[in-house]
């Protein structure tokens, strides 16, 4: 039991630095919601696409009543082999709309990966913008990430994604859980220890992308967002920055029910194991050793009743740096009510860590009707 004291609290005293890292680092992060571009450039906003009927006249209404000018930017929706109305909807569109492309993979294409490249090898314009079909852009979103390509002549831009759902308990736990992974997304990339970044809201240099692209593991079909960063980090010449802005948050919806949710995260979580970075695979290792140590302890307590007090250390040494973090997180995109939900939430959160990276390297999921290997 001895070693099960000095094992937990190693890893409590590991977790506060690095987390608090992570919250110097997005505490550092200026402030940039307000700043317009004082200059206007071409754009191009790339946006894959399998099976989104449901979403996409939604997504095309936000891209295409952005404050930024109509004829700087170009839309470019990849289809992946959609078998509903992606197609018709989005030539509708199109023909409404003269910015708007629709590109579709051949047959010996297929995965998002693929849908992104062929949707950026046909960009005109330098500067490229990603999104996904199931998302809402607030109208200053373009506007935005433009001012930050500008002022810090950034390869790589790294925006806010929150969710959207309703008013239940679930829905506000993806919140709060989502809050964290932009809070860790933002203070990574402050302080150069980047781990994380979302696609939804993402923007690059097209030549960067070029220059890493057979580098992102194309041969799977995850991680095309963490992998170009990972990637781009890699060359140690590129400029990695995240836009701490509410104008430019982009809007995701939450997942529909809880083997949505798992399925989703095991198939994030899957992604590590192909991790190089030091800063990543440090990152991984320690969130899930010391969520999985909380939860072994307390299935010691029937042998070891002295076991939950130290399920009860981790809990306490994580919330010294978790609650403030995330109220700082939460309290700059008008969300801190939520913090309401923090004590359940960190107490699920364990479990549900230790379940997602357990049985996340299976290797085969099934998204949007299709058999994914990773």
């Amino acid at each position: 039991m001895a070693y099960l004291w000095i094992i937990s609290a190693v890893l409590v005293l590991l977790y506060l630095i690095w987390i608090g890292m992570f919250w110097y680092g997005w505490e550092k992060t200026p402030d940039a919601s307000g700043s317009k571009p004082g200059f206007k450039i071409p754009v191009s906003v790339v946006v894959p696409a399998r099976n989104e009927e449901a979403n996409l006249l939604p997504m095309l209404e936000a891209l295409t009543s952005q404050d930024y000018p109509q004829n700087l930017i170009e839309i470019i929706i990849t289809d992946d082999h959609s078998t509903d109305l992606t197609p018709e909807i989005t030539r509708y569109y199109a023909n409404r709309h003269g910015n708007i492309r629709y590109v579709r993979l051949d047959n010996a294409e297929e995965g998002k990966k693929k849908a992104l490249l062929k949707g950026i090898l046909a960009t005109r314009y330098p500067l490229i913008l990603t999104t996904d079909a199931d998302c809402l852009p607030a109208t200053g979103w373009i506007s935005a990430m433009v001012d930050c390509f500008k002022r810090t002549n950034a390869d790589l831009v790294a925006g806010p994604v929150l969710l959207k759902g309703n008013c239940s308990f679930f829905s506000k736990f993806q919140k709060l859980e989502f809050l964290s992974l932009l809070g860790s997304t933002a203070g990574s990339l402050a302080v150069g220890r980047t781990v994380m970044c979302n696609s939804a809201n993402l923007g690059f240099r097209k030549e960067a992308y070029l220059e890493v692209s057979s580098d992102i593991y194309p041969e799977i079909s995850s991680g095309d967002d963490v992998f170009l960063l990972m990637a781009l980090q890699r060359t140690g010449d590129k400029k990695l920055v995240y836009l701490k802005s509410r104008d430019a948050v982009v809007k995701t919806p939450v997942a529909d029910n809880a083997g949505d949710f798992l399925k989703q995260r095991q198939r994030w979580t899957s992604k590590s194991g192909r991790y190089r970075d030091p800063p990543s695979v440090f990152t991984a290792l320690l969130v899930f050793l010391i969520n999985f140590c909380a939860v072994a302890c307390m299935f010691l307590a029937p042998f070891y009743p002295e076991s939950l007090l130290i399920t009860g250390l981790i809990l306490i040494g994580k919330s010294v740096v978790d609650f403030p973090f995330l109220f700082s997180v939460s309290s700059f995109f008008g969300q801190a009510r939520l913090m309401i939900f923090f004590l359940p939430v960190q107490f699920l959160y364990i479990f549900y860590i230790s379940f997602t990276v357990l049985t996340a390297f299976i290797e085969v999921f099934d998204w949007k009707g299709r058999i994914v290997k990773l």
